[in-house]
């Protein structure tokens, strides 16, 4: 995928941002690598200070926005994060067999963000890996943007699960990039997890939830 940053985002935030897409081709840059847009480039994705993190799910075409804010947006697991939205996966919690795995506690979200726990048609996302709780496309327990009383929004069904780990890792999980690979039919490879992943320790060091902006 070609990429591009806004002509006003800042010079220190690139630097931020580029740590997150040099993370990005070491795991998929033999199948999906992130290069600098080109004048044969019409369709990229273009990086801009924003109102928070946001992308479109998949390829739409032309210049396509991806807001990383200088202030919140521009850590290694949110950069990964928003990126794999433009390449097409969705949020686990969206997937459609998520009941399995979780349990949904409405009340406890503000209803101007339930839209982003809304489960998809089955029809609009294959079914490239088993539901993995602890990807880093899944959204944290809760939230102060979206909680009620900073209540759970949803609970594991599995005990063993361990609830500081989900929404809060910095890179990818195995099968955040095998669903990349699946999606576009590259061949499937290891990789090596970084010390602060979410496979590893507890997640990232500040332990952030990641959160996409609720537009």
């Amino acid at each position: 995928m070609a990429y591009s940053f806004d002509p006003s985002y800042p010079q220190q935030a690139r630097q931020d941002v580029m740590r997150g897409i040099a993370r990005w081709n070491q795991v998929l840059g033999d199948c999906l690598p992130l290069q600098p847009r080109t004048s044969s480039d019409r369709d990229y994705i273009n990086v801009h200070n924003g109102g928070g993190c946001s992308s479109m799910v998949g390829r739409v075409g032309g210049g396509q926005a991806l807001s990383l804010a200088v202030n919140g947006c521009v850590h290694q697991g949110t950069v990964i994060h928003e990126f794999l939205h433009a390449a097409g996966l969705i949020h686990t919690q969206q997937r459609p067999d998520r009941d399995n795995y979780i349990t949904m506690h409405w009340e406890n979200i503000v209803s101007s963000w339930r839209s982003q726990f809304t489960k998809e048609s089955p029809s609009n996302i294959g079914k490239y890996t088993d539901y993995d709780i602890y990807s880093i496309m899944h959204y944290s327990t809760s939230h102060p943007s979206w909680s009620v009383n900073n209540q759970p929004g949803f609970t594991a069904k599995n005990p063993n699960v361990d609830s500081r780990r989900i929404g809060t890792g910095d890179d990818f999980t195995k099968s955040d990039a095998l669903a990349i690979r699946r999606m576009y039919k590259c061949p499937e490879r290891k990789f090596t997890t970084a010390v602060n992943s979410n496979n590893r320790n507890q997640g990232n060091k500040d332990r952030q939830p990641i959160l996409c902006s609720n537009e």
